[in-house]
């Protein structure tokens, strides 16, 4: 069964952090390599929604008893299988698994311009994610 309290902690978790970004300046690269404390939040916080997304997917898998995937791109991709999500948003949340494991895993692989261009461009999927989730809990208590 999918816990409601869960799915809507990550989610508020995913916009804070998504807001932080987006007020941040975190978009430029200039910045991010002249401020180390700003560099390290927007790390900190690209990674925390991205892992917010995740954790959101594996908790509806598990919750609607589906097969386990191996991988979180694989979350993603059950997701969009029981049309949950939309095949293209899912492929792109299955990309941003794979930088959330370059943050945590190869943190001095980073680059600052890829990371400002996340930032820019790639928010709103997040963002939609946590929209579509929310409507999924919305739905399943009334």
């Amino acid at each position: 069964m999918v816990d409601p309290d869960v799915v809507a902690r990550r989610v508020l978790a995913l916009s804070e952090a998504v807001a932080h970004l987006r007020a941040s300046g975190a978009g430029d690269a200039a910045k991010l390599a002249a401020d180390p404390v700003l560099r390290a939040a927007a790390e900190r916080w690209v990674q925390v929604s991205i892992e917010a997304c995740i954790d959101v997917a594996y908790h509806v898998v598990a919750g609607n008893e589906w097969t386990p995937p191996d991988t979180a791109r694989g979350a993603f991709q059950t997701l969009a299988a029981h049309g949950l999500l939309e095949p293209e948003l899912a492929r792109r949340l299955g990309l941003a698994s794979g930088l959330r494991n370059l943050l945590i895993h190869d943190y001095v692989s980073v680059q600052l311009e890829r990371l400002a261009q996340v930032i820019q461009e790639d928010l709103d999927d997040l963002s939609r994610f946590g929209s579509i989730a929310s409507q999924w809990v919305s739905a399943s208590e009334g």
